[in-house]
């Protein structure tokens, strides 16, 4: 019975807005395959949100990036570099950037 509280209380803790947003945190997410390095979950504070970076390369998704983001400066973005496209979406929702 304590660990199902337990459980309970860490899974509230984690999907709750208790002092943050908690985030996808990932070095390299590859399409069809997940993450494939993985850092668990980062803590997005009262003014961050959590983001996802995509690089395009010929209409095709290559790979992707998620975590927290520093400032609000760092969303929305939309960069051109070399025949590769790569946008950053933000969003304020628990585990949103899966």
């Amino acid at each position: 019975m304590r660990r199902i509280v337990f459980a309970g209380v860490i899974l509230f803790c984690l999907l709750g807005d208790v002092g943050g947003v908690i985030c996808r945190a990932c070095n390299l997410a590859i399409p069809f395959h997940g993450c494939l390095l993985d850092l668990g979950t980062c803590q997005a504070k009262p003014a961050q949100y959590c983001k996802k970076v995509v690089h395009i390369k010929g209409g095709i998704e290559w790979y992707s990036v998620k975590g927290c983001t520093k400032n609000i400066t760092e969303c929305f973005k939309r960069t051109i570099k070399r025949r590769e496209l790569v946008s950053t979406h933000c969003c304020r929702r628990p585990l949103c950037n899966f």
